[in-house]
């Protein structure tokens, strides 16, 4: 592998076969307790993308070789969108929804994922798109770690409606802006999530972990790789209304007196 042959491209019809044997080599290499992290696409699924007006697709190529993969979605207001579910309140005119992210496992570990993803940011930012989404299944550590390494944050964990699975929902606000204008998270109020060196059999855990720190008003927002933990700070608005309740409840007890 040489990092400097490495190209970034939007694919199209003639990439079709390309795309089919990528797919297939990476289910290939999955253990059978994997496979349900990808959805296995038809040649007619990635048609609509390759072919596709506000689905695209994104490869990676080493050479002439294909080696990472992404679909990724710009829908317009009126049309039905994957993730219903998550930020139904967001306009579909301002989102760009990340899907079906494959990298082949030989070059897992080169920022593959993430220079897909800031590739499509720049893409969907120049087309007016503001909130980027994406749904990663929670057992599926390395995609969703590589989701925080992009500045995504942790904002829904739940089932998939349609099939169950325990899946994380991340989210991002996107916008062309100086590095001087990128305000840092908040310092206070955070909640370090040690995760270990077998984070595969602590999922349940972390599961109904993160399910309570999002209703407590948590994002998940970084990861500290000296502690190896999932960094969790609680957001301004949540903050004002704890700090609305203790006021009321203040003023309640000075009335009873």
């Amino acid at each position: 592998m040489n990092k400097k042959h490495l190209t970034v491209k939007k694919l199209d019809i003639n990439n079709l076969s390309d795309v089919m044997k990528l797919q297939e080599k990476i289910i290939k290499g999955l253990h059978p307790d994997e496979q349900h992290f990808i959805l296995h696409r038809t040649e007619a699924d990635y048609m609509k993308s390759l072919n596709g007006s506000n689905s695209n697709m994104l490869g990676v190529f080493d050479g002439e070789t294909l080696i990472a993969q992404t679909v990724y979605c710009m829908p317009q207001n009126g049309e039905s969108r994957d993730m219903p579910e998550f930020k139904p309140e967001i306009e579909n005119k301002d989102l760009v929804l990340y899907e079906a992210i494959l990298v082949d496992p030989a070059y897992r570990g080169s920022s593959l994922m993430k220079r897909m993803l800031e590739f499509i940011e720049n893409h969907a930012i120049d087309n007016g798109r503001t909130h980027s989404i994406i749904q990663i299944a929670i057992d599926n550590p390395a995609s969703w770690i590589n989701a925080l390494h992009h500045g995504m944050s942790i904002t829904k964990v739940d089932k998939d409606p349609t099939d169950g699975v325990k899946v994380i929902y991340l989210e991002k606000k996107i916008t062309h802006q100086p590095d001087d204008d990128k305000q840092l998270p908040p310092q206070k109020d955070s909640y370090y999530m040690y995760l270990g060196d077998n984070i595969h059999k602590k999922i349940p855990t972390l599961f109904n972990k993160m399910q309570f720190l999002i209703q407590s008003g948590y994002q998940g927002v970084s990861l500290d790789k000296e502690t190896q933990s999932l960094i969790w700070e609680k957001q301004e608005k949540q903050n004002t209304n704890v700090l609305n309740l203790n006021l009321f409840m203040q003023n309640k007890k000075i009335s009873s007196l």
